[in-house]
């Protein structure tokens, strides 16, 4: 009886290091997919850019092109703000 009971422990301690390690690489997996889509979203944006300043600046594409570069670079520093105070870090903003 207690070799079965020891059997049983033992079982469930492999399976419970296998379920934690199947976790950690699907997080890792999952991280190393964003960050491949990220990679991607900024190379299609630097091609538009490309192409973008062959052309005339008062082209409405244009236009709105650098309208919304200058909306992305305003987003990325208010997230960079943001997690400065999250941190504690920041200084306050006048």
């Amino acid at each position: 009886m207690k070799k079965l009971a020891v059997l049983g422990l033992a079982a469930g301690a492999v399976l419970a290091v296998i379920l934690v390690v199947t976790k950690s690489q699907q997080s890792k997996s999952s991280q190393d997919k964003e960050g491949r889509k990220s990679e991607k979203r900024r190379e299609m944006f630097d091609k538009m850019a490309a192409g973008m300043d062959a052309m005339p600046d008062d082209f409405p594409p244009v236009v709105m092109f650098n309208n919304a570069a200058a909306a992305r670079e305003n987003s990325e520093r208010i997230l960079e703000l943001l997690e400065k105070e999250r941190s504690g870090a920041a200084e306050p903003v006048a």
